[in-house]
């Protein structure tokens, strides 16, 4: 993390396994550098979204592999497909078109290359990611269609 003479903060490198503290670091250094004052940080104590006991998710009845990328929330992923069966197609990498449509809707996802190379990871394999993007292209632009301005 670095602290400009203005005080603006940049934040480099890092894992997405510990963005939560970075982004408090960051949150730290900025308002140091600009002087406001603030209580302590809450993140430590605010739980991950789907976040819940073993007892809870091993109780949910929904796919195995969606609590354990999703937790609670897999319960809702699940009713999508439910709902709307071409929902339940596989895209890719056993990833479903429920889940990109999820990426985009619940997690800020913007385009096929965010949701394969960072929501699904199916990106990371060079045949996986072509035979799974014009699919995962199609969802996003209908799951963007009517939340663009």
């Amino acid at each position: 993390m670095l602290t400009a003479a203005d005080g603006l903060v940049t934040v480099v490198g890092g894992k997405l396994t510990t963005y939560r503290r970075m982004a408090a670091d960051a949150v730290d250094a900025a308002l140091a550098a600009s002087g406001i004052a603030a209580g302590p940080s809450r993140t430590r104590a605010v739980p991950l979204v789907g976040a819940a006991p073993r007892t809870t998710l091993d109780s949910l009845e929904a796919p195995h592999r969606l609590v354990a990328r999703y937790g609670t929330e897999a319960l809702r992923l699940a009713a999508m497909a439910e709902l709307d069966p071409s929902l339940a197609a596989i895209v890719g990498c056993g990833v479903t078109a429920a889940e990109v449509v999820w990426a985009v809707r619940h997690e800020g996802a913007l385009d096929a290359a965010d949701v394969l190379d960072r929501r699904t990871r199916i990106g990371l394999v060079a045949d996986d990611r072509a035979t799974a993007e014009p699919a995962v292209t199609d969802l996003v632009a209908l799951a963007l269609d009517g939340v663009r301005p």
